[in-house]
C-alpha cells in the first residue's frame, strides 16, 4: 500500500509535478479502493492543492473519480472560499470544474458568494472565466437570479466593462447565453455608447457581435450608426474591424449603403472618401475585400473610381495594394483575400473574438486567447 498523503504533501510543499502526474494516472487506472484513498488524501489538503500550480489538476480529477460523498466534501472545501479561488490563477479552474460537477445546492452557494463582489470579479483576469462559466450554466431547478444582481451592480458601467480585455468577453457571453430581458440593460448601454465601444481594442468585438448576432432592431441601430460615420470608422484601427464584419455579414444591402456613403463627392474635399480609405493603413483592407469578394458590377464601380487616382495611390504604401487589384486582372479575379493580405491587420494576442492570428490553439467558437478555461491532460 502506498502512502498517498506523503505524495500529496510533496505537491503542496515542493510543487512536485511528477507527484501530481503519478496521482492523476493512479486515479485513472487504480482500483476502486486506491481511488477512494487517493481522493481522501486530496480532500484533507483540498484548498492548498486548489491554489497550487500542479495540485489544481489533481482536484479537478477528483470530481471525475471521487464518490458522490467525496465530491460534496470538495464542494465544502470551496464553500466560503469561492471568491479567493475565482481570483486565483489556479483556483479559478477548480471553481469552473466544480460548476460542472457539484450538486445544484452547492452551485447556488458558490454563486451567492460571487455576487458579493460583482464589479471587481467580472473584469478580473481569472474570475471573468468563472463568470462566463456561470452564464453558460443550465439549471434543472429554479435558477438563481444572477442577472438581476449583476445588472443592479453594473448599471451605468456596461460600456466600461465592454471596453476591457476580460469584460469584453463577459459581455459577449451575456449576449449569447442570457435571456432577452436579462441582457437588455447591457445591450442598451453598449449601444448607447457605440462610438466609444467600437473604437476600443476589445470593445469593437462587442459591436461586431451585435452586428452579426443581435436582434433586428439592435443590428439596425448599430449598422445605421456605423454607416453614418463610415469614412472615419473605416480608417480607425479598431472601428474598421466593425466595418469589415458588416461587409462580411451584411450582404449587398450593407455594401450598397456603404458605397453610397464613401463615394459621394464633398464640396470641401478634392476627392471622395473612398480614395482616402483606399490609401489608409487600415482602410485599404476594406477596399481590397470589396474588390476581391463583391460581384462584378459593384467591383467595377469601385475600380472605376480607383483608376481616376492611380498616380496618388501607386505612390502610397497602402494605396498601391489597392491600385494593383484594379490593374492586374489576375489579382482582381482570384478568390479569397489578395496576395500579401494577412488574416489579421494587427499582431493581436487574442483569438477568434480578438483576431484570428492567435498563437494558442482552440476551437473556432471559443472566445479567449489568454488563459484556457480548463486544462486537459497532465500538467
Amino acid at each position: 500500500s502506498c502512502n498517498w498523503r506523503y505524495i500529496v504533501d510533496k505537491i503542496v510543499c515542493n510543487n512536485d509535478q511528477q507527484a501530481s502526474i503519478f496521482l492523476q494516472q493512479k486515479l485513472k487506472v487504480g482500483t476502486i479502493d486506491q481511488k477512494f484513498e487517493i481522493v481522501q488524501a486530496i480532500i484533507d489538503q483540498a484548498y492548498p492543492l486548489m491554489v497550487n500550480r500542479f495540485g489544481n489538476f489533481l482536484v479537478q480529477r477528483c470530481f471525475e473519480h471521487g464518490t458522490p460523498e467525496q465530491v460534496i466534501a470538495i464542494a465544502q472545501a470551496i464553500r466560503g472560499n469561492t471568491l479567493n479561488l475565482s481570483m486565483d490563477a489556479f483556483g479559478c479552474h477548480v471553481v469552473q470544474k466544480a460548476f460542472d460537477c457539484v450538486p445544484e445546492e452547492y452551485k447556488a452557494i458558490m454563486v451567492h458568494e460571487l455576487l458579493r463582489r460583482i464589479p471587481e470579479t467580472v473584469i478580473h483576469r481569472y474570475a471573468c472565466h468563472v463568470w462566463q462559466k456561470l452564464f453558460e450554466l443550465r439549471w434543472s431547478g429554479e435558477p438563481p437570479q444572477i442577472m438581476k444582481y449583476v445588472n443592479d451592480a453594473l448599471r451605468g458601467m456596461w460600456h466600461e466593462v465592454a471596453l476591457g480585455e476580460t469584460g469584453s468577453l463577459v459581455v459577449q457571453n451575456i449576449f449569447e447565453n442570457c435571456l432577452e430581458e436579462d441582457k437588455r440593460p447591457c445591450v442598451n448601454e453598449v449601444l448607447s455608447s457605440i462610438d466609444v465601444v467600437a473604437h476600443g481594442q476589445f470593445g469593437n468585438w462587442c459591436i461586431q457581435h451585435i452586428c452579426e448576432h443581435g436582434s433586428i432592431p439592435d443590428r439596425t441601430r448599430a449598422v445605421d450608426h456605423i454607416l453614418r460615420f463610415a469614412t472615419e470608422y473605416s480608417m480607425d484601427q479598431f472601428a474598421s474591424k466593425v466595418v469589415e464584419k458588416c461587409l462580411k455579414v451584411g450582404g449587398t444591402d450593407f455594401l450598397d449603403r456603404f458605397l453610397e456613403r464613401v463615394c459621394e463627392a464633398r464640396p470641401e474635399r478634392p476627392r471622395m472618401p473612398l480614395i482616402d480609405i483606399a490609401g489608409d493603413q487600415f482602410g485599404n483592407y476594406l477596399i481590397q475585400y470589396i474588390l476581391t469578394q463583391s460581384d462584378t458590377q459593384r467591383r467595377e464601380v469601385v475600380a472605376a473610381h480607383i483608376r481616376k487616382h492611380m498616380v496618388s495611390l501607386r505612390g502610397s504604401k497602402y494605396g498601391s495594394r489597392v491600385a494593383m487589384l484594379c490593374c492586374n486582372p489576375a489579382y482582381a479575379t482570384r478568390p479569397g483575400p489578395p496576395a500579401g493580405m494577412p488574416s489579421s491587420r494587427n499582431n493581436s494576442r487574442y483569438g477568434d473574438y480578438y483576431g484570428p492570428d492567435l498563437g494558442h490553439s482552440y476551437s473556432s467558437d471559443r472566445r479567449y486567447g489568454g488563459i484556457n478555461r480548463s486544462f486537459g491532460g497532465y500538467r
